[in-house]
């Protein structure tokens, strides 16, 4: 879907034409869970879906491998 392919572009400008880190946009997400108008049940959701991205980055996984899967379950679990 469209949407989709403008949630990787702008991961990829995040990450490659503002330098930003992985571990930059997962706290970013952290701190920014409560803002959204989620139930208590999709935040906890969320909170385990970005927990696990950042487990496997701190563990030396691919940043932009990570986030990009971040993102495909998030889409999924629209």
């Amino acid at each position: 879907a469209i949407r989709d392919v403008y949630k990787r572009q702008t991961l990829d400008t995040l990450l490659t034409e503002t330098g930003m880190a992985g571990g930059d946009v997962i706290d970013q997400l952290h701190r920014s869970v409560w803002e959204f108008e989620l139930s208590e049940r999709e935040a906890v959701r969320l909170m385990e879906r970005i927990g696990e991205a950042d487990y496997r980055i701190a563990e030396g996984a691919n940043e932009q491998v990570q986030l990009e899967s971040l993102l495909a379950a998030l889409t999924l679990d629209e």
